[in-house]
């Protein structure tokens, strides 16, 4: 009874039904550590969760660093226990204590027949790790350049909808699986789970020969097989759900990855924020965990060995919070009345966003709506962005956001709108275009998303069109005189060069002209000149010193904006004076690319415009 009453006040087992906590103390054991035993307990019993009962204890690294102090009702040993990898940590004694030793197989136990207790360790998990500065291995943590696909380690098992929850449960009991896809003519349905089964039909008391489409989750979130574990994560924690499907490019199950598979990786750093935005129950208390996004970022920053994980984490971190303010509009004003996407455009559309970076957004609406629709969808866009704005992620200037009645169209009104700007190229058309064109669903189906964006996409192959974009990329100059010397600006902070206008854009612009002749629907740049490797429009060899160029500019601005990050200084202009000798060459390197780059489009491309 006492351990009971103790784990009555110690997370997560105060969140177990009674019954469950009785359980999980008779599969206790109790020992007594002090410093002559602790390791050798440690040890001994591992893999296991310990709980510490009384005394204090210091859990230290391989290398010595301390991790945490360990304090009654303090539980260590979980990320070994999660993740599958051999325990490296020491424990060191400051004051002998009773600590209490729960073994994996009762761990794993209630981590499936308790949410709570399972998502508890997931985020604790997450937040350790956002405080080593290292993996165990030395290795950097850019785990999130890892597609979904790469981890998806067996095929999708499948049933269809009109198969019996008996032989669903028959099916999933002999291939050892928590949860089967449900799968008709090709096209994922559905998602049954463990808990569909419990909850819905044995605790319902429905008779076993009850159809899957009666109790399964119809039309499930899933993510494509080429996005990053980062993507998968972001709508596993946006979502609250432990399994994701995985599918290709025409929408057909390939596998599926589960948040236990994702810790696996031992990457797991953006967890914690993640799902912090995720539980957010108002808007003001969504604000005050958006507050901690540029401190974040600069804890993640020092930890990854290329910028295009941060662009996604800061994207990610936005496609969050747009997903928690679209939650909170439906709770007060019901669920949508029409089939929708929220779209990204620009920064965040390509996934390179920064934390200057400004809201570009818009809405994808179903044809023949009613006035009350439009009425519902108006009102949506404007509390989103207002929310967005309050978050840190600052109103555009140009007002490309979905509270302008421009930026919401059905998607007939789109497709006339794009229309229109490729066959009358004005400069605003053009301008745009070159924002539009950058865009991604955030929320609504896939498909819906898809169909309209292919669609466009076969008017973009307009050669005058394109030829008046490639004219516009020729029109900026780049910043390079005579012998190759930057040209700088003089402003108030100094001679300056804004390397977002005269070098980052012009490279998105670049990769945007070859990927509309190529029909490509990516956004991201980087995205776009992986895509264009076996094209003939762009050789692999200007196709990787683009690509290089891109990450290095895209990392000088990031080392800047996180050094002037809370002052007044401008985020996007640097002093190459400031610059070291090599990175100074480096810079010249990627201005000298870029305008070779230039005055390729404008012999691919220019001769059609005017």
């Amino acid at each position: 009874m006492e351990v009971n009453s103790f784990l009555k006040d110690c997370p997560p087992f105060d969140s177990l039904a009674e019954e469950q906590r009785s359980w999980a103390v008779s599969q206790m054991q109790s020992v007594y550590m002090n410093d002559q035993n602790c390791n050798d307990i440690l040890k001994d019993m591992r893999p296991a969760l310990f709980i510490v009962r009384s005394g204090a204890f210091d859990l230290r690294g391989s290398d010595g660093r301390l991790i945490e102090r360990l304090e009654s009702g303090d539980l260590f040993g979980y990320p070994s226990l999660l993740s599958g990898r051999e325990v490296v940590n020491k424990l060191k004694a400051i004051e002998d204590g009773i600590v209490y030793v729960l073994p994996q197989s009762a761990f794993d136990r209630l981590r499936n027949v308790s949410k709570p207790f399972e998502q508890y360790f997931i985020r604790a998990h997450g937040q350790r790790l956002l405080t080593e500065q290292k993996s165990d291995d030395g290795t950097d943590n850019d785990w999130s350049e890892q597609t979904v696909g790469s981890v998806v380690s067996m095929p999708p098992v499948s049933l269809s909808s009109s198969t019996s929850v008996q032989e669903a449960a028959k099916l999933m009991a002999s291939h050892g699986i928590s949860s089967v896809l449900v799968v008709d003519d090709t096209q994922l349905v559905g998602i049954l789970t463990d808990r569909d089964l419990r909850n819905r039909v044995v605790a319902e008391g429905l008779p076993l020969d009850v159809r899957v489409s009666a109790v399964m989750t119809q039309l499930p979130e899933s993510v494509y097989e080429n996005r990053s574990l980062m993507d998968a994560l972001t709508t596993m924690t946006s979502s609250n759900v432990h399994h994701l499907p995985v599918v290709n490019d025409q929408n057909q199950p390939v596998g599926m990855v589960t948040a236990t598979d994702l810790i696996r990786q031992q990457r797991s750093d953006p967890v914690f924020l993640i799902s912090a935005i995720r539980k957010a129950s108002s808007k003001s208390q969504l604000i005050e965990e958006a507050q901690k996004l540029p401190e974040y970022l600069q804890t993640f920053a020092s930890r990854v060995k290329q910028t295009s994980v941060l662009g996604r984490l800061m994207a990610s971190v936005t496609d969050g919070m747009t997903r928690q303010l679209i939650q909170l509009y439906e709770q007060e004003n019901g669920a949508a009345p029409a089939a929708y996407s929220w779209l990204a455009f620009g920064s965040q559309g390509r996934e390179d966003q920064t934390l200057s970076s400004d809201q570009d957004n818009g809405l994808l609406l179903s044809n023949g709506l009613s006035d009350k629709q439009k009425n519902w969808f108006a009102g949506l866009g404007d509390y989103v962005c207002e929310g967005l704005n309050e978050c840190g992620i600052p109103s555009c200037p140009g007002n490309i956001m979905a509270s302008n009645p421009e930026c919401r169209g059905t998607i007939d009104q789109w497709k006339e709108r794009f229309r229109g700007w490729i066959e009358s190229p004005t400069p605003k058309a053009l301008m745009y275009c070159q924002i539009f064109f950058d865009s991604r669903p955030v929320v609504g189906p896939g498909k819906f998303y898809q169909e309209y964006r292919e669609q466009i996409a076969s008017l973009a192959k307009n050669e005058m069109f394109l030829g008046n974009l490639a004219i516009l990329v020729n029109r900026i100059a780049v910043p390079l005189g005579l012998f190759n010397r930057l040209r700088t600006e003089d402003t108030d902070d100094g001679d300056t060069i804004d390397i977002k206008r005269y070098g980052i854009a012009l490279i998105n612009d670049i990769a945007r002209i070859y990927s509309l002749q190529a029909g490509i629907t990516s956004p991201g740049t980087a995205a776009r000149l992986n895509a264009l490797k076996d094209s003939r429009l762009l050789n692999q060899r200007d196709n990787q010193s683009l690509l290089e160029a891109w990450e290095f500019l895209t990392q000088l601005r990031l080392n800047h904006q996180l050094k002037v990050w809370g002052s007044n200084k401008p985020k996007n202009a640097i002093d190459p004076d400031e610059l070291s000798t090599l990175s100074r060459r480096q810079l010249k390197t990627a201005f000298k690319i870029i305008k070779e780059a230039q005055q390729g489009v404008g012999l691919k491309f220019s001769r059609q415009g005017y």
